[in-house]
This record gives C-alpha cells, sequence and structure tokens, in this order.
C-alpha cells in the first residue's frame, strides 16, 4: 500500500493518498478468507454471531451479504436487474431479500447517501460551511495510509476507537488482542485502505483514523472514528475530503457513504461533504409470514424495508445520533 503525506495550509498544495483498488469478486473472496472479519469493519462490534455477514454468491454469479440476520442485499447496489428474478432465495436460511430493480417493475425503495459523479471532486463539491472546516484540517493534520500489519499503529488505533464508543455509546470497546487480529488482516483485503489523520503538532497523536473501500470503482465510507480529545482539528472532515479527492482523481466514479438515518444532523453532515440521499427502486422479497409479523409487531422496520422516510425507531435514533456525535 502506498503512502503519501497531506500536509497543508492551503488546498493548491494539496497532495493525493494512494487508494487500493479492487473487483466486487476479489473483494468477497478476500472477505471469505478472513478469520477474525466480517464484510464490513465496524460490524465485528455488531455482529449477533461470527460470520453471519460473510458474502455468498448465487448461481446467476451474482455477489450478496447479509445486512441483517436472515435478510440479505446484493454487494452492487448500483446495478440494476432487469426483472424480479422471481421468487427463489438468492442463499440458504433467507426470512428476505431485496436488490435494486427498474423503476416500474419496484415494490419497495432503499435510501443511501451516494455521489453519483464523483469526477471533478473538490472543494467546490463541499458546502459552503465546510470547506473552513477542511481547511483546518489539512493545516493541522497529516493524512497518509498506514500498514494495518503494524502491531504499533494497531494500539493507536483501538486507544482512537474506544475514545470513540465512549463518546458516542455506538458499538463496544475493544480489547487489544481482538483489535489486533481484526485490525492486522485489512493489510491483506483487497481495496482496502487504513488512513491515518496525525496532529502536526503536539506530539503527532493520532486524532482520527477511517477504513475505506474501493470496490468496482465505487468508493464506501467503511468506519470512521475520531478522538475525542482531538476532535477540535476536524479530522474527520479532513479524512473524508481526502479519501474522496484522493479518489476521484485516481478515476474513481462514485462514492457511498451509508444508509440515510433519520438523524438531522448526520444527514447534514454527509450532505455538506456531497451526498445525496438517493432512494434505489428496489424488490423486497419476504418469506411468509415475515411481512405480516413485521407489519403488526415492528412497523418501523417494516416501513423503512419498504422506502417509507417516516420510519422511526429508537434503536436507529440511537445509533444515528452517535455518528452525529462522532462527525461533528
Amino acid at each position: 500500500m502506498g503512502t503519501m503525506q497531506t500536509r497543508s495550509n492551503t488546498l493548491e498544495e494539496f497532495s493525493p493518498v494512494a487508494l487500493a483498488q479492487t473487483s466486487e469478486d476479489e473483494y468477497c473472496r478476500a472477505a471469505l478468507r478472513m478469520h477474525h472479519n466480517e464484510f464490513w469493519w465496524y460490524l465485528n462490534g455488531l455482529a449477533p454471531y461470527r460470520g453471519y455477514s460473510m458474502p455468498f454468491q448465487e448461481r446467476g454469479g451474482r455477489w450478496w451479504y447479509r445486512v441483517k440476520p436472515g435478510f440479505a442485499w446484493p454487494v452492487d447496489y448500483f446495478s440494476p436487474r432487469i426483472g424480479r428474478g422471481g421468487s427463489r432465495s438468492p442463499g440458504p436460511r433467507l426470512l428476505g431479500w431485496q436488490f435494486p430493480v427498474a423503476d416500474e417493475i419496484a415494490n419497495s425503495q432503499v435510501w443511501m447517501n451516494v455521489i453519483h459523479d464523483l469526477s471533478g471532486y473538490g472543494i467546490g463539491a463541499v458546502g459552503s460551511s465546510k470547506r473552513r472546516a477542511i481547511r483546518k484540517g489539512l493545516s493541522s493534520l497529516v493524512i497518509e495510509a498506514v500498514n494495518p500489519d503494524d502491531p504499533a499503529l494497531a494500539e493507536e488505533a483501538r486507544e482512537v476507537w474506544n475514545s470513540h464508543v465512549d463518546r458516542t455509546s455506538w458499538n463496544r470497546r475493544m480489547e487489544i488482542e481482538p483489535f489486533r487480529r481484526t485490525w492486522s488482516e485489512l493489510a491483506a483485503w483487497p481495496g482496502t485502505t487504513v488512513l491515518f489523520a496525525r496532529a502536526v503538532d503536539g506530539g503527532a497523536h493520532l486524532c482520527a483514523w477511517l477504513v475505506a473501500r474501493v470496490i468496482d470503482s465505487t468508493a464506501y465510507v467503511d468506519t470512521i472514528a475520531s478522538h475525542t480529545d482531538r476532535v477540535d482539528k476536524r479530522p474527520n472532515d479532513a479524512l473524508i475530503f481526502v479519501c474522496l479527492s484522493s479518489g476521484a482523481l485516481a478515476g474513481v466514479r462514485r462514492a457511498h457513504y451509508s444508509l440515510k438515518s433519520n438523524i438531522q444532523s448526520l444527514e447534514e453532515f454527509k450532505q455538506s461533504l456531497g451526498f445525496v440521499a438517493h432512494g434505489f427502486p428496489s424488490y423486497l422479497l419476504l418469506r411468509w409470514p415475515v411481512g405480516p409479523v413485521l407489519r403488526i409487531l415492528r412497523p418501523a422496520i417494516y416501513k423503512r424495508l419498504h422506502g417509507d422516510l417516516e420510519w422511526s425507531e429508537n434503536s436507529e435514533a440511537r445509533h444515528g445520533e452517535s455518528g452525529a456525535k462522532a462527525e461533528r
């Protein structure tokens, strides 16, 4: 993994970071070789059981992964299927599955934060209120791609992660050995880049880090964590800006930053960086009697599966608020 530093007082001096890129097939096959990681890194603290979100391939060759126990999406949500695909499950023991389709046959929507065209991304693509924060971050930080297989770096990253968890109450704290096992595996994962943001002064403390993926010319913001005592340097703003700008210069076509939440401050943060909430026309299939049970007992989940923007659920609100705290 190449390492290029960004140490800049002005955007004119901005230097891109080399981002690893891979294909969907290579990414998923690498995921299957992992012993300590889920499909995305942050799932280590949320996975109800080991391996539940590992990808799997249907007979037609398309890769899927479980976003919830018993429920799956295709890895590539930017490419719609021509038809509904019938009622056959793409994988074993699924209670439901959903995939993008042409608008005229959709029965639901999946709302994701995306940048459809990343070409030319730069300071002009972000909100006017965000430009000062990015400039401050670039002038206060050294941002570089690092080797996650380095034990010393893993300990620094764990300190930041635990501070992030303590501040946001989202996910869980991790001890050094479990953290190091998952962290070191990132070094062998194609399309994966770990970015560190260190303070220029004050002992070069690690302020924040970002796990970024580039899969088939889409940049994914996987996991970002910042140290509570060092957020004043605006490392989150700077990290995501550097990631997206570097991707644009390398020819990455688009970007993805999580699902749309129902927390306004979190969504405003993403929008200020150029992301828009897009409802992907989708086809939702639920085994009987999952649909009626959810509609009666968990109406918020049922609404969100169908793309109803009026959904509201305490657990989602809690996670969204945690994310909002992390980004501020």
